[in-house]
């Protein structure tokens, strides 16, 4: 009792008065506490810092993500490109293996697929390399997974070239080292069906030879298939007409006339033979893939009169037409076209088929005269029209058989055929000819004698096509 007594008197003790005194201090202090903000600022700055810190670890971890992905990428670029070329021996998968060893990376993994036929290659890699993370770590993220894909292709397509090839008299001349023109163009013009056809491409590749003097030979058997009514038997070559320039295919129809057989200037029996319409030894050779029988015939072809270049261009660009199939299917069914051609010419728009027109000059184009009385005995006073001007007459000026030739080039190249020029050992105004047909300036050469067997081979490589696809 005592005790709860002496409890009961010391509440007893505090009165009313003293609650009224410490009520307000204790207001005091708790309004003090809440508007009390020293400290406060350091937990801020403590929370920006560590956002700045995570950020900016995040940009150097990311940096360096980048760098190394640049790195594989480049690296796999070139290693896809390598192993896509159908000139280099090696299995395609090692090769992009040892270039990325190469490069010096380490733990990475690395995917390569290979689809390859008897013309194409394609190489398609992915390449794969974790990397430890410096301050993503924080968040969770211990690695960054560095990934570059890449693809390569090389395709040899199917390929269909006319060769024309500048047949006229001045191919006798020499050059200054006494060598003459047509004993430095036959080697070249042989090394470009050699690299053309060479290995597995003779299964790819038809190259039709289109020799051209005054005019161009199409062979007896093609004249008459055109149409071509023959009144003499030295030499087949058909009139064209100015509607011929306007079109693409074989200049065709009945009664198509013959050119008369004729001289403009008097011959050299030791390089011309007669005619400003190319012999049988000079006549076109069609859709072949027989490097021997192209190389004889490059040995062999004989030198004529007069220079109708825009009848060359013509003649190459039909044969680069779709719609002389036909002709390629009579000549395979008369055993003068191997049948392994398949259906050539292709369609214009075929994706598998590379269309490429060579041209040789080494002239400008001449005017295109014609005998006055053709029916009368041939023979060399009588033909030699140039000491005969009251037996010639002007066919058409060289002005519009310039122009027909820029006409032909221009429906070539709106139809997707790659036009190659040579200029060879010519003049300026000649040259400026060659170069305005070329599918571009890069596609025209001028060449002297000593370069005219790189122009060919550089022509002959431009055809091999290689390309990073992605």
């Amino acid at each position: 009792m005592s005790g709860a007594n002496h409890i009961g008197s010391r509440w007893a003790a505090i009165r009313p008065t003293h609650v009224r005194r410490v009520l307000p201090w204790l207001r005091k202090r708790v309004l003090r506490f809440r508007r009390n903000e020293s400290g406060s600022m350091l937990v801020f700055s403590l929370m920006i810092f560590t956002t700045m810190l995570l950020a900016g670890g995040m940009a150097v971890d990311f940096m360096r993500f980048e760098a190394t992905r640049s790195r594989i990428q480049a690296t796999l670029d070139r290693a896809v490109l390598a192993a896509a070329s159908l000139r280099q021996p090696l299995d395609p998968e090692a090769v992009v293996v040892d270039f990325m060893s190469r490069a010096g990376f380490d733990g990475y993994t690395l995917d390569v697929d290979v689809t390859e036929g008897l013309n194409f290659r394609v190489v398609e890699a992915t390449a794969s390399l974790p990397q430890n993370a410096i301050f993503l770590n924080i968040v969770g993220f211990r690695t960054l997974n560095v990934r570059a894909t890449s693809s390569a292709e090389e395709r040899v397509p199917n390929v269909e070239v006319s060769l024309v090839l500048d047949i006229s008299g001045s191919m006798r001349f020499t050059d200054s080292s006494g060598v003459p023109q047509i004993n430095i163009m036959r080697p070249a013009a042989r090394r470009f069906v050699q690299q053309m056809l060479a290995g597995d491409r003779a299964d790819l590749t038809t190259i039709s030879i289109i020799p051209y003097a005054g005019h161009v030979n199409p062979g007896q058997r093609v004249f008459e298939l055109l149409g071509g009514e023959a009144w003499h038997g030295f030499s087949h070559c058909m009139e064209l007409t100015s509607s011929d320039f306007s079109q693409t295919g074989l200049p065709q129809g009945s009664n198509r006339d013959q050119v008369p057989n004729f001289m403009w200037w008097a011959i050299d029996w030791n390089w011309m033979e007669w005619g400003w319409c190319p012999s049988s030894a000079a006549e076109i050779q069609y859709f072949s893939a027989d490097v021997n029988q192209l190389t004889n015939f490059i040995n062999t072809m004989s030198l004529h009169d007069g220079t109708g270049t825009h009848y060359g261009m013509r003649w190459g660009l039909a044969l680069l037409d779709p719609s002389s199939r036909w002709l390629a299917n009579t000549l395979v069914s008369d055993g003068t076209v191997a049948a392994s051609i398949g259906n050539r010419p292709a369609n214009w728009d075929d994706a598998e088929t590379l269309k490429v027109l060579v041209l040789m000059t080494d002239g400008e184009i001449t005017d295109q005269y014609r005998p006055r009385f053709p029916e009368d005995e041939i023979n060399n006073s009588v033909h030699l029209l140039a000491q005969n001007s009251n037996r010639r007459q002007t066919l058409s000026s060289r002005t519009t058989n310039r122009n027909q030739f820029w006409q032909s080039c221009d429906l070539a190249k709106q139809n997707g055929v790659t036009v190659f020029t040579i200029a060879f050992n010519t003049s300026s105004r000649a040259a400026n000819e060659m170069r305005q047909c070329a599918s571009s300036p890069s596609h025209f050469y001028e060449a002297r004698s000593h370069q005219l067997d790189a122009a060919f081979q550089s022509i002959a490589g431009a055809i091999q096509m290689l390309k990073l696809t992605q």
